[in-house]
Parts: C-alpha cells; structure tokens; sequence
C-alpha cells in the first residue's frame, strides 16, 4: 500500500482536526489472500463435513454443505434487499437456517459457523504497513476504531484481528451486522458519529471500496480515503473464481 498518498490524505484532512480513524476490516486491516469467494465456501464446507464428522458423528458430503451454503447466502440476501436494504444479513440466522436446510440442530449449527471462522482466519494476514501507520496514530492520541460491513458480531470481528494481528491498535470495532445497517447503503455513519459522541467531521474513514469506504462516508460528513486493493490480487481472485465455476461444470470422473 502507498503509506504516502495515506499521510497526504491525513494532512489534508489535519484542518478538521480529525479525533477518530475509522477503519474497514477485510483487504484493509486484514488482508485476504488471493483465493476468490466461491473456493472459500468450497473450503468451508470440506471443513464443516470434517467437524461434522469427528464431533457431532454426523456424516454430510461436503457438496451437499456447499450447495446448501450458497443457497441461504443466497436467499439471505435477496430477502434482505426486498425486506431491507440498508441493513445486514446476520451470520447466526445464516448458520441455524443452514442447518435446518441439511436437517440439523442447534449443536450442529455452532459447528458450521466454528468451521466457517476457521477457514476465515487461514485466509487473511495482517495489513502491516497500515497498522504501523495507525499505531503511530494512536501514540499520538487519535482513537482508531473498525468498522465493517459483514454479517459477523463486533466480537466475532474482534476475535479475527486479535488472531490475525496481535497488538493492532483497534480500540472498539462495530460492524453492520449489529448496527442493522450497512456502509454500502450509507446508514451506518450516522449511528457510527452517534455512538463514538463525535460530529461526522471529527473522523478520518479508510477503506478500500469505493462506494462504502469514500462515497459513502463523504456524503455523510466524514474525512474519507480509499485504499485501493492490488491489482494482482483482484486479477488471481477472479482466475480462482473462473477456475472453481469452470472445475463445476466439468463432469466428474
């Protein structure tokens, strides 16, 4: 990442006196590798079938669990775009609905949504010269907060960038999930200033989507820069998702 357009960035919000950096979690804090979407569920539900297995005895074809899986994020987020647009799927609901689908219970449930934050956490790194960055930040006495859109509790989040990146300088992490409402749609800033007591000009938002991470927050007030991700990256994800659609298609021997 370019540390110098950032600190131009920085000075050039210096004239509102920012007191609070807020920062999006995944492919900024946390940086996810090149593996695309689609093989991440696929990893998910090989590792599901595995921990279905050995602690719940229950034995489910790992297709039969991915299938099913982009099946409720599916329908998850197409109820929620008809019911409610600015807020957020929750991760818990897709877990239990999850389940029902493949004829499970409660126990089993927690097992998926273990096995999904398991691969989770072997797919991101630390973002280090962005949490160097903020550290000197926070030496300095500005909070540093995270905000993300993701169907995951600021716990769940918190417990990732704890793994990921011990000694991160985050102090407190919302994400859309608990708010019901997400950057993308803009409705989380307001409830973001209110909750940190601060007027929108007080916070610096980094981010690395255009739409959530500087339209949105821009137009809600806030000092916003986007970090954009590598291009490699964005071009290997999407030659891992073309190669996951393409070995689907492909009859099996």
């Amino acid at each position: 990442m370019n540390i110098k357009n950032l600190d131009a960035a920085w000075q050039q919000a210096a004239h509102a006196a920012p007191r609070v950096i807020s920062c999006d979690v995944f492919d900024t804090l946390l940086k996810r590798n090149h593996i695309a979407e689609s093989s991440r569920v696929k990893l998910i539900a090989r590792r599901a079938a595995a921990m279905l297995a050995d602690e719940c005895g229950v034995r489910i074809d790992a297709d039969a669990i991915w299938r099913s899986r982009v099946d409720v994020q599916h329908y998850a987020y197409r109820a929620l775009d008809m019911t409610h647009p600015t807020g957020e799927v929750r991760f818990a609901r897709m877990m239990e609905a999850l389940a029902a689908l493949l004829g499970l219970g409660a126990a089993e449930a927690a097992v998926l949504a273990r096995a999904e934050i398991a691969v989770e956490q072997t797919q991101l790194a630390p973002n280090v010269p962005l949490l160097a960055w903020l550290a000197q930040r926070a030496a300095a006495g500005i909070r540093i907060i995270a905000v993300s859109d993701i169907w995951h509790d600021a716990a769940t989040i918190r417990g990732l960038l704890d793994a990921v990146a011990p000694g991160h300088p985050v102090t407190m992490v919302y994400t859309s999930a608990d708010f019901d409402a997400s950057k993308r749609s803009g409705a989380i800033f307001p409830l973001l200033t209110a909750a940190e007591q601060l007027p929108a000009g007080a916070f610096f938002h980094i981010g690395d989507d255009e739409l959530a991470d500087e339209r949105m927050p821009r137009r809600a007030g806030l000092n916003a820069h986007r970090i954009a991700r590598p291009g490699m990256t964005l071009l290997y994800r999407r030659l891992d998702g073309a190669n996951a659609r393409l070995r689907h298609r492909m009859p099996q021997r």
